[in-house]
């Protein structure tokens, strides 16, 4: 039985951290609204006590726990509809395996039952009996997302940690941990407070422990069992007062499912990390399963722009698709449209337009003669007053032919075309199709930059062109894979199709004020 502050473990998703009750900057990890701390609620064993007790008090302050079902407990059958009524007003159903397998061998063990001693089941059968504790969840509640909590924190299954087994079905995973354990979750070691059977505690230090969590800017998880009754009790009366804080204090403490909480926690991690003096503005890390119509507008047909360029754009699947977090636009050579190839090519145009900033992609680019990557802007203006007076800033553009260079340019009234202002910029070895490469440019008032793996290489001024410097309003952002053209040449025999352009994201970000 553990009431004291503990380290917990917690996977989010696949990767498990070590949590301790040390925040971070508070710049690197943000709760929702501003609030101080996450509180999750969770409730082991699935007992009789919290259908009668816990339940009814969350539902009474408008608040969400999440229950933990150990599914070989009679409750579960006999109070069936009883839990699914409470997953149907939004508290969690959580998987705590069929049996709640233990190790027998640790302190305090008695009550483990020789079949259901961990230190005696294999990592398969732990697997087995904890992805069929998911299916039979799904026939209570219909939910497919999930987390777990491990039967009294054991991991090793007959010697062997079985959580990598299990992880991946699983939105969070929480075990306990030995004390003096430090990693950090999402820049803020957020479930900081793990407070376990806080059997004879009272409202007072509850609330307390909630406090000591928000003045840490963290997370406090609190594990109970039995609520008014059964065992590792908490009495119904301090559980009520902690719930009537938590709700007189929403504003102060998020208190919600483990899984939601999971989840930001997940957005969190994944959020960006801005450059010194930057601040994250819009971004696609291309998660998802297709393109984000809220953020891409694609362009289809002959793009007729003086190039001779020979690929007719589409937004077929065989040229444009998103796949394992990868933007993935692909040249193949077939006739279609009139045109000897396809690809695809994607813009920013009438969704997101900015002035200034630090833009900035990580691809990898296709190989060969006459294939034309580019991550490039354009002046949203270009349909009142043309091109190039729209202006054009090229922040990667590479031609087959040159398969260690790219080049960063400008293209204006007066400096556009053959005549645009540009520099190339050479890999020291190999070629830049071997891998990714991060291709950005920072633009500022009378000043736009371009660096390749954060390596500046060009710098462009309104003293540096030959015509009107027009780059003080609004541009919007293209990708695309062209194929053949003035500039690359065209494919020839030795040109290998179908080429791909992976991106695996763009971000903007703005000047930290």
């Amino acid at each position: 039985m553990y009431t004291n502050v503990l380290a917990a473990l917690v996977c989010a998703a696949i990767s498990c951290v070590a949590a301790t009750a040390t925040a971070a900057p508070a710049s690197t990890f943000h709760w929702p609204n501003g609030v101080r701390a996450a509180v999750s609620l969770a409730y082991d064993d699935a007992l009789d006590s919290q259908l009668d007790h816990a339940i009814p008090a969350l539902d009474q302050y408008g608040l969400k726990g999440s229950f933990y079902l150990q599914l070989s407990n009679p409750s579960v059958a006999r109070r069936m509809g009883e839990w699914r009524a409470a997953a149907a007003r939004g508290h969690e159903l959580g998987n705590h395996t069929l049996f709640h397998q233990c190790a027998r061998s640790q302190p305090g063990r008695d009550f483990v039952e020789a079949r259901r001693n961990l230190d005696t089941t294999s990592v398969e059968q732990m697997q087995d009996q904890v992805l069929l504790a998911n299916t039979m969840l799904a026939a209570i509640d219909g939910k497919t997302e999930r987390t777990f909590t491990v039967p009294c924190g054991d991991r090793l299954a007959a010697g062997r940690d079985y959580l990598p087994a299990v992880a991946p079905a699983f939105v969070g995973v929480k075990a306990l941990m030995g004390s003096g354990v430090t990693a950090s979750m999402a820049g803020l070691d957020p479930a900081a407070v793990q407070v376990t059977a806080p059997v004879g505690l009272s409202g007072a230090e509850l609330i307390a422990l909630v406090k000591q969590a928000g003045a840490q800017g963290t997370m406090v998880n609190f594990t109970f069992h039995g609520v008014g009754g059964d065992y590792l009790t908490t009495s119904d009366a301090a559980h009520r007062e902690l719930l009537a804080f938590l709700a007189a204090n929403r504003k102060l403490y998020w208190t919600d499912t483990f899984l939601n909480i999971m989840k930001h926690v997940r957005a969190e991690q994944s959020r960006p990390i801005a450059p010194p003096g930057w601040v994250l503005d819009w971004h696609d890390e291309f998660d998802g399963t297709a393109l984000d119509h809220g953020k891409w507008v694609e362009e289809t047909g002959d793009p007729k722009n003086g190039n001779d360029e020979k690929q007719f754009y589409t937004a077929r699947p065989e040229n444009l698709r998103v796949v394992d977090g990868k933007l993935v636009i692909e040249a193949r050579r077939e006739n279609h449209g009139g045109m000897a190839y396809t690809s695809a090519r994607i813009k920013t145009q009438g969704l997101v337009e900015r002035t200034y900033g630090r833009y900035e992609a990580r691809i990898k680019i296709p190989r060969g003669q006459g294939i034309w990557p580019a991550f490039w802007m354009l002046g949203a203006d270009i349909g009142k007053v043309g091109w190039p007076r729209s202006g054009e800033i090229d922040i990667m553009e590479n031609i087959g032919k040159e398969p260690a260079v790219v080049h960063g340019t400008l293209h204006g009234p007066g400096y556009s075309g053959a005549k645009a202002f540009g520099q190339p910029q050479a890999i020291g070895k190999g070629s830049y199709a071997d891998d990714y490469h991060l291709y950005a440019v920072e633009w500022e008032p009378g000043e736009i930059r371009w660096y390749r793996d954060d390596i500046l290489y060009h710098t462009a001024r309104p003293d540096s062109v030959k015509g009107d410097w027009v780059f003080e309003h609004p541009f919007f952002v293209i990708l695309n894979l062209a194929v053949g053209g003035y500039w690359p040449g065209y494919p020839d025999a030795g040109t290998v199709l179908p080429q791909q352009m992976l991106v695996d994201y763009v971000r903007v970000y703005r000047r930290a004020r």
